[in-house]
């Protein structure tokens, strides 16, 4: 019999990015998805790619990441945080490695955080 997974509370912003980029180098789908509000308003914008929008798209998009065997490895670099009573904002410099392999580029990513009920 399986058991129900509690999702997490994330008490800041830094505990949800963390917690993110955790899921994704472990291509842990329900781990990616308590990040993510479930409302059908979130949006999310892959480097080179198009937009998500929707829980289910959301997380479909994370799914065909995922399919992938390679795995991924970010480093942060210039990371800047806005932080206001409901919302946070972070802008960094996200570089990817795959596999053993060195950097292989550099994505600006905008991650924009809501504060809820559960965190």
């Amino acid at each position: 019999m399986a058991t129900a997974r509690t999702p997490p509370i994330y008490t800041s912003p830094q505990d949800v990015l963390q917690a993110f980029y955790q899921a994704f180098e472990a291509r842990d789908i329900d781990a990616m998805m308590t990040t993510w509000a479930e409302d059908e308003d979130i949006v999310c914008v892959h480097p080179g790619g198009a937009r998500h929008v929707g829980y289910d798209a959301v997380r479909q998009s994370f799914e065909r990441l995922f399919s992938n065997d390679t795995k991924l490895t970010f480093r942060l670099d210039q990371p800047v945080m806005i932080e206001t009573v409901g919302l946070a904002m972070q802008s960094t410099v996200e570089h990817l490695r795959t596999g053993d392999e060195g950097d292989r580029g550099a994505a600006i990513a905008t991650n924009v955080l809501m504060r809820t009920p559960y965190g």
